[in-house]
This record gives C-alpha cells, structure tokens and sequence, in this order.
C-alpha cells in the first residue's frame, strides 16, 4: 500500500464511523464507537460526535504523566489509553493532526512503543494548540508575518549548510522558546514589516543562550510587494521541493505548520505578499543587551517578562550571512 492509499484507508475509516453513528443508533449505545485505523490504533466517536484515537501503550507508561490541554482529555491505564476533544470546535484539526501522524508512523514503517512514542511526541507539540478557547482559527497578520519568516529562515539559509531532514528536525518554534536548535547553535527569528529596528521578546529567557549553546537572531525586513510571495506561496514552494525529495519529509513539514496553526481552512485568507528587503544577523554574546536569568529573584521564578530590543544599537553584535551559516 502505498502512501496516498494509506491516508485514504485513514479518511475512509474516519467517515465510515461517523456514517454509522448517524445510520446505526444501536452502534454507539455505549459511550464510545471504535474501528481499527492502523495497526495499534483505533479511532473513536462518542454519542457528541466528538473524535479521539485509542491506542495501546507499554506498562512502563504513566497516563498522569501525560500534559492536560484545555482542549483533550486523556483516559485510561498502564495498558491502553484514548485521547479525545472535548469540544467540537476542536474536531477538523484532531483529525487532520491524527491522519498526519498517523501517515508519519506508516512512513517510518515504526512498530511497537517506538510507534506510540512517535504518536504521543508530536501530539504534545501541538498542545498550545488545544489551549486557545478561539481555535480553530486563522493566524493573525502578526503570526503570518512570523511564519513567513522562519519558514523563509528555514528554506533559504539553513538549507544552505543543513540538509532538508536537519532543517526540518531543527524548527522547534511550534513546540519550544527558541525557533530553531541545530547540533550546534539556537537561532530566533525576527520578522518586521517596519522599517523599526526594535524586535520584541515574548518572555524573558527568549533571547538567551542556553546551557553550552550559542544563540543567533536573524532579523528580517520584509516588505509588501504584489510580486513577491505570499505566505501560502513560500510554503508551497517549500512543500514541492519536499514532495520530489521524501514524503516522509513532506509530512513531517506538514505536521509542523499544523502545529503552527496553519490550517487549509484558512490558506485562501493569507494572500498578501512580501518580499525579503534585508536579512540581518546577530550573535547573542555575554554583553548583548537582555536579561539574565540571573538577574531575576528566585521569588520571581514565574516572572514573564516582555521588552523590545534595539537592533539599531547592537551594531557590535551584527554578523554577515557567511559567518552565521558557518555557526549552523
């Protein structure tokens, strides 16, 4: 079977549950319907028509342990546990997000606990996902304005060192504090369509170093420009590439940007295009001008703090393409 096979076997069995949900009130008499969707898996329904997976898991696993979202809920024991929504708002993405893992696990051809570890890992980076009271819903001018930076980071300058896997497995913006962490530098990417230098940090360990890794910042200025590419563009260019290379590659990118909110629901919304005007870069020395952990109390260990950095006067910091591609 083949993987465009795989995926319809995977959407078949979603519409086949929910097909006898409505014709067979006797299917779901309990609290919830299952039929097998691949493997250990197991797709379920519940009398709401809200989705979840079954699956089941090594003794070794504890069900506690497992993050709460706002938008899950998690039930089970050391042999088997289901991952539901409990709103419907939250259905499409679930199952869009399921199918995707689930294709990444046939891709890898993974068995086993290795499998329930693929499973489990890339629905936990979603989690900020099942957290918004307002998903799903389409990305902010702000946020594709962010996307379209680090997917243009990730496209056109780590692939210059790194190879399409290794760019890929280093974008950990959906999931973590620092955009991209390669075996040998964190990077933090800046995207203005200003012609202000101040970047803002979103909390207060954002542009810091981290035990024996070196931070970088691009700073990019973009620009509105009819013929340059939209957000949608620069993706879909990206995906193509992928597409040619490896379909484990190109679901892998796909699950990042579902992770990153970016929805097919939405994508005829995001038309407005940009042109890279200036890329500029940064290394994060001892005496860049942030905020050190250790300057804050430890009573204020769950202190946010949010402020602006002046590029304009780090001049002392800026570095050349060059010499931040030879950092990678």
């Amino acid at each position: 079977m083949n993987v465009y096979e795989f995926q319809k076997q995977l959407n078949y069995s979603w519409n086949d549950l929910f097909k006898k949900k409505e014709e067979d009130k006797k299917f779901i008499e309990s609290d919830i319907a299952t039929i097998k969707a691949h493997n250990i898996y197991f797709f379920t329904i519940n009398k709401n028509s809200l989705p979840g997976v079954l699956l089941n898991i090594s003794n070794n696993l504890n069900v506690n342990s497992l993050p709460k979202a706002r938008g899950w809920k998690i039930i089970g024991n050391n042999k088997r546990i289901e991952i539901s929504v409990n709103n419907i708002m939250y259905a499409d993405f679930f199952i869009k997000l399921m199918n995707l893992i689930l294709t990444k696990i046939y891709l890898k051809k993974l068995t086993g606990q290795k499998s329930v570890k693929c499973f489990l890992d890339n629905l936990i980076s979603a989690k900020d996902f099942f957290e918004d009271d307002n998903a799903p819903r389409k990305l902010t001018k702000e946020s594709q304005i962010g996307l379209f930076g680090e997917v243009y980071a990730l496209s056109k300058i780590l692939t210059k060192k790194l190879t399409n896997k290794d760019s890929i497995n280093s974008w950990t913006g959906p999931s973590k504090k620092h955009d991209f962490t390669t075996e040998n530098i964190l990077l933090e990417i800046k995207t203005t369509t200003t012609n202000s230098k101040k970047i803002n940090t979103s909390s207060n360990n954002q542009i810091a170093p981290v035990f024996d890794k070196k931070l970088d910042i691009i700073f990019l200025q973009i620009k509105m420009n009819m013929d340059g590419s939209s957000l949608v563009d620069i993706i879909n260019n990206y995906l193509t590439i992928l597409k040619d290379e490896s379909e484990i590659l190109y679901n892998d990118f796909l699950i990042k940007l579902a992770q990153c909110n970016y929805l097919d629901i939405h994508t005829d919304e995001y038309t407005q295009k940009y042109s890279v005007d200036k890329a500029n870069y940064f290394e994060v020395r001892d005496d860049f001008p942030y905020i050190k952990k250790v300057e804050i109390p430890d009573e204020l260990s769950d202190l946010s703090i949010t402020y602006k950095i002046d590029l304009e006067k780090c001049e002392d910091f800026r570095i050349n393409e060059e010499q931040l591609i030879n950092k990678i």
